[in-house]
């Protein structure tokens, strides 16, 4: 009997002894875990890229869709957000162009990955006609109705609340601005700046606006609203030739939020009669 209760003494103290060994590892792994999360994830690089793509037909080749080489080149660089203009979606005009009735974004996000949104601006031969946004991660799609006080076209912008790897989140915006009236881009420009300014999160904003750096479009925007390609002193045209072209087409950041890390043109494309242009910028950290 005398054994038994010494056998018994033993295991309860065994017991005890693991379960102490057990509490010593939670609490270690508890605090390798609070000690990881504690550590700053770095800054992610945010790739953008805005384009003109002349409704999918290429300007050198009439007659010839674009389409192909479009979803290549967006596979092959890889953008975290993308905006297009121009884009139609099942119209009359796509039939002519790719053999039927061709949306153009949801073809895109078939052939690429990316999830897409097609923002309307105005029907347009049977079908729409509008803004294009394709992104690796985002909720929150919708579209932004510009005013056009002067008449003509209707246009509209297209907004996606994106997010990254690090789980930070930023609102990304594409539009283009009316090629008739300066009072309406005039008014367009306001209503966008007001709208990005309401966000609850850091926003950048690109497109065809149909002006260039000298207008009084380009100077009426706020100090705060960088646009990359002034930023970076490359003043390369993005539409038409480099020689003989014009520089309308933009990528615009909140410089509170985001800092410029590279820009281009890219002149070597061409699938349109504008140039894809390209900017990686980076989200600046909050201040502790």
């Amino acid at each position: 009997m005398e054994n038994f209760f010494l056998c018994l003494s033993n295991l309860a103290a065994r017991v005890k002894y693991i379960l102490i060994h057990l509490r010593m590892k939670q609490f270690f792994f508890v605090w390798i875990a609070s000690l990881v999360l504690s550590i700053p994830l770095p800054a992610q690089e945010i790739k953008i890229l805005t384009y003109n793509i002349l409704h999918g037909e290429r300007a050198d080749k009439p007659s010839t869709p674009n389409f192909p080489e479009l979803a290549n080149l967006l596979i092959q660089i890889q953008p975290e957000v993308i905006g297009l203009q121009e884009v139609d979606s099942m119209t009359g005009r796509s039939a002519t162009l790719y053999g039927e009735r061709f949306d153009f974004i949801r073809n895109l996000t078939r052939e690429t990955g990316y999830k897409g949104y097609f923002g309307r601006a105005m029907e347009y031969d049977s079908g729409a006609y509008g803004e294009g946004l394709l992104v690796k991660k985002g909720a929150k799609y919708h579209t932004l109705n510009l005013p056009n006080p002067a008449g003509g076209e209707p246009r509209a912008m297209a907004w996606v609340r994106a997010e990254l790897k690090t789980l930070e989140e930023f609102y990304f915006g594409s539009t283009h601005l009316c090629h008739e009236f300066e009072a309406n881009r005039i008014a367009q420009l306001d209503s966008i700046l007001s709208y990005a300014d309401s966000l609850d999160r850091p926003a950048i904003w690109v497109g065809d606006l149909n002006f260039t750096p000298d207008s009084p479009e380009y100077q009426r925007i706020p100090e705060h609203w960088k646009e990359a390609g002034a930023m970076a002193g490359d003043l390369q045209n993005t539409y038409g030739t480099p020689e003989t072209g014009a520089r309308i087409d933009y990528i615009w950041y909140d410089s509170r939020k985001f800092e410029l890390v590279e820009y281009k043109v890219l002149t070597h494309i061409k699938l349109s009669d504008h140039y894809p242009v390209w900017a990686v910028l980076r989200m600046k950290k909050e201040e502790e």
